[in-house]
């Protein structure tokens, strides 16, 4: 499974004034299951960060703009939309 480590995610999301992580499970389907090739990513995020910053992180951001849909425990929502804990 693909794993990112919080002292690289401080780096690349820039939230130094975040002082804990959340645990987050990503689920890909479709073209985007195919360019991580997995379904599924666990990854561990600062508190506060957005689905928005973890699009950018992933390097998918450009994707928000054409339309993708994103869900957040199951429901669509706003890419602006900040991730829980165990999301």
């Amino acid at each position: 499974p693909h794993t990112y480590n919080i002292q690289y995610l401080r780096r690349a999301i820039g939230n130094e004034q975040q002082d804990h992580a959340v645990k987050c499970d990503i689920l890909f389907f479709g073209h985007l299951a195919e360019k991580f090739e997995t379904k599924k990513l666990q990854i561990a995020l600062y508190s506060g960060t957005t689905i928005s910053q973890l699009a950018e992180r992933l390097q998918i951001d450009d994707m928000l703009s054409t339309g993708i849909k994103v869900a957040l425990n199951g429901e669509i929502c706003n890419p602006d939309n900040i991730i829980p804990d165990a999301a």
